[in-house]
């Protein structure tokens, strides 16, 4: 027979996130916003009490009684949906990416896109999501992630249809694109990405800041495939914009100017180039300070732009300001040092100083090798120019070392023709010549007169020069 007794009996609905995750709206938010655009779940509460008897009878048998009471407690809870929540979670997003916090700016992204099911996956907002997505991809360094997210973004933008807002969402998307395609290696698709989004932005009219920015990205992928003249005219253009709506201590405006600076010098406009990176510094100086490493990045540019003007003597004042200034803020192994020491160890031996010269060229291979390895492009530029600096030591021996060592890197990292191979081979010859080994050396020095012209054209200054030479050592040998 049982034996008499009570128990209590419990049970609660914990917290949990909901599907979508996302923070609770008060019940008169969510009466207010309508059943689209809130969902509704409820905590619950349940608690028993049960109390037995058993009762015998006078005829043998038991009767059982069982009391049960207790209470049920359901709360409501509303959770945004639709839409109104897909707009929110972008809100904040956008806000964190602002502020730099990277991490929650992509778990907001990822709550809007989980919120934006059924028709409203490929609504605008959807697109905008997918483009911050994508900027958040490319600054956090993964360049692949970053492509993905801004193509299934450009296909939104582009099925909005035309429209001048749409024209501007469009070009957003393309600039964010081809800074990752470029970030892959994919430059031509980079610049056909820049070049959609400078026509989007001039089908939306106006001439802003947005267009300028256009501009620039499609003039930095002009040079990247050594378009120089396009970039030089996209620089122009870009700039003429930026003066006319940015401040003139803006860092954008600098950042145009130095880009500018670069292509001039390509171009062997070489005062002009001066006249950007003087702009340019002057600017950053401002902005971040005379021991910035972007600051003195410029002042090093400005540096060999002087030296190209034969200007030696201040071309080593701004190089030799600018080391310091890397030293300083990067450190003294920073492959931008030694990027400026080379630079420094050409204007000192163009200046006369050629064991000084030596030095610093000495310092730069040093800090190459172990950046970069030694059979880097970088490592035979600075032979190049340390076996330069040793001919004009009188030193034929430790020359043809060096351009014999610049020679081998190059023919295996550019190929044995390629215009920079050709001129290594050119100054090997000339000092082969001087080591007394004429025949060779005319042989050599044809080679590379071939390789210039069918590169760089007859009148190029490098086949100028070699022809010259070659026609001079042929005469000399009397072949």
């Amino acid at each position: 027979m049982p034996r008499p007794g009570s128990s209590q009996y419990g049970w609660c609905d914990e917290d949990r996130a909901a599907s979508g995750g996302g923070e609770f709206i008060s019940a008169e938010e969510a009466l207010a916003l309508g059943p689209e655009a809130s969902t509704a779940e409820f905590r619950c509460k349940l608690a028993l009490r049960v109390h037995a008897t058993c009762a015998l009878r006078d005829d043998g048998q038991a009767a059982l009684r069982v009391e049960v009471e207790g209470e049920l407690l359901v709360l409501p809870r509303f959770r945004l949906a639709g839409r109104e929540a897909l707009v929110r979670h972008y809100t904040a997003a956008r806000a964190a990416f602002a502020e730099g916090r990277d991490v929650a700016a992509l778990k907001s992204c990822e709550q809007a896109l989980g919120a934006a099911g059924g028709p409203l996956s490929r609504c605008r907002e959807v697109g905008d999501v997918l483009n911050l997505m994508g900027a958040l991809h490319l600054r956090r360094g993964a360049p692949g992630l970053a492509a993905k997210c801004l193509e299934r973004a450009l296909a939104l933008r582009r099925a909005a249809g035309p429209g001048s807002d749409c024209d501007r969402t469009l070009a957003a998307t393309l600039g964010s694109l081809g800074s990752a395609r470029q970030a892959l290696g994919a430059h031509a698709e980079a610049l056909r990405c820049h070049l959609a989004a400078v026509e989007a932005l001039e089908r939306a009219g106006g001439e802003d800041a947005a267009l300028a920015g256009a501009l620039h990205a499609l003039g930095g992928a002009h040079r990247v495939l050594g378009q120089v003249e396009q970039a030089c005219r996209c620089f122009e253009r870009a700039l003429q914009l930026r003066e006319r709506v940015l401040d003139p201590s803006s860092p954008q405006l600098a950042a145009t100017l130095n880009n500018l600076g670069a292509v001039s010098q390509q171009l062997r406009r070489y005062r002009e180039a001066v006249g950007c990176y003087q702009r340019s510094h002057e600017i950053q100086s401002i902005a971040y300070g005379q021991r910035h490493p972007t600051t003195a990045a410029t002042l090093s540019n400005l540096g060999s732009a002087h030296s190209q003007l034969g200007e030696h003597r201040r071309a080593v004042e701004c190089l030799g300001d600018a080391l310091a200034a890397q030293e300083q803020s990067l450190g003294p192994e920073h492959p931008s040092v030694a990027t400026t020491l080379h630079n420094l160890g050409n204007a000192m031996a163009a200046a006369g100083a050629g064991a000084d010269a030596a030095r610093c060229h000495w310092r730069a291979l040093e800090i190459w090798s172990r950046a970069l390895g030694p059979a880097h492009p970088d490592v035979a530029a600075t032979l190049h120019s340390l076996g330069n600096v040793y001919r004009g030591l009188g030193e034929p021996d430790a020359a043809a070392r060096c351009f014999g060592g610049a020679l081998r890197v190059r023919e295996a990292a550019l190929g044995p023709t390629h215009p920079e191979t050709a001129r290594t081979r050119h100054c090997a010859a000339l000092v082969g010549c001087q080591l007394g080994d004429p025949p060779a050396a005319l042989q050599e020095l044809q080679a590379a007169v071939n390789s210039l012209l069918a590169s760089l054209g007859a009148e190029h200054p490098w086949s100028r020069q070699a022809c010259a030479d070659a026609e001079g050592l042929r005469q000399a040998v009397g072949c």
